[in-house]
């Protein structure tokens, strides 16, 4: 592990929490200075990206100690982020009086960015917890069918945004899972949301199940680009992206597809990809469930 990397990141960190108490954050700034603090992370993580499976208690420690400072900075963070989004949300109200063409664009850009700062702070947390093995967890039982709804309703606005069929098959009649629901629907969704992104307009993305006796087996499947094997060997290491045209006009920090493999390990699943030339991708995420 690099400590002088490590170092690093806690001074960048440290400077982005004093601007946030001082209301000195620049909006358009911070998802660059965000992703160069992720960065320096990466330097001092081992295995190439990956926590050892049993670390050394230094390394265990300063893993614990870096995700309760990156929660205490995502905390500060968002103090003044909620006022941008607060007042940008009200400049765009019909009280606020009439704005001009090229006002409209530049208050979109501020809202979309300061979705997508809030996007990152949660990924940077989840990530950085994950690592260290203090993610929170509600275990209940649930079915995938609420799962499901829960995860299409969060992707749909994206689906129909970006010319996407989206479709849900979850049959009836699968085993009762008993994990927490809502880490796994966060999984999920960004699965879908990275299908939906990757998939050219018109296509088709479907999230469906079948049980395998107590095993359940998610899949996302779309009819998008393909990947190859050294791309697929690359899945779940924090800042990789496919070197393709559609993957890179999306505007991405390489977070998601770590996170969602952290949070299927903690729920005590796998996941699988499939990728075919021409035929698109599926990711199979396979979980136990109560019989």
């Amino acid at each position: 592990m690099s400590v002088e990397a490590l170092a690093q990141a806690r001074a960048l960190l440290h400077e982005l929490t004093e601007a946030a108490r001082k209301g000195a954050i620049i909006p358009v700034q911070l998802p660059r200075q965000l992703e160069a603090i992720e960065a320096l992370l990466n330097q001092a993580e081992v295995n190439d990206g990956k926590p050892a499976a049993v670390a050394p208690p230094d390394v265990e420690a300063l893993l614990k100690d870096q995700a309760a400072f990156m929660s205490h900075a995502v905390h500060e963070l968002r103090i003044p982020l909620t006022s941008i989004q607060g007042y940008s949300d009200m400049l765009n109200t019909p009280g606020m009086g009439d704005l001009n063409a090229l006002q409209q664009q530049f208050l979109g850009t501020i809202r979309t960015n300061a979705r997508r700062m809030a996007g990152l702070m949660t990924d940077f947390s989840d990530l950085s917890k994950l690592r260290a093995g203090v993610l929170r967890t509600t275990v209940k039982m649930d079915t995938l069918k609420n799962i499901a709804m829960s995860v299409e309703k969060q992707t749909r606005p994206l689906a129909e945004e970006l010319n996407r069929e989206l479709v849900v098959e979850i049959p009836q009649g699968l085993p009762v899972l008993n994990l927490d629901g809502e880490l796994l629907a966060k999984a999920l969704v960004k699965l879908v949301e990275n299908a939906l992104r990757y998939t050219p307009e018109g296509g088709r993305v479907t999230l469906s199940a079948a049980a395998d006796g107590s095993s359940i087996h998610i899949r996302v499947q779309d009819n998008g680009i393909d990947m190859t094997p050294d791309e697929l060997a690359q899945l779940g290491t924090v800042g990789f992206r496919a070197d393709h045209d559609l993957v890179r006009s999306y505007k991405g920090s390489g977070m998601g597809l770590p996170i969602v493999y952290g949070i299927v390990r903690l729920l005590g699943g796998s996941v699988d990809v499939a990728s075919e030339p021409g035929a698109g991708t599926t990711v199979t995420v396979t979980v136990t469930g109560m019989m």
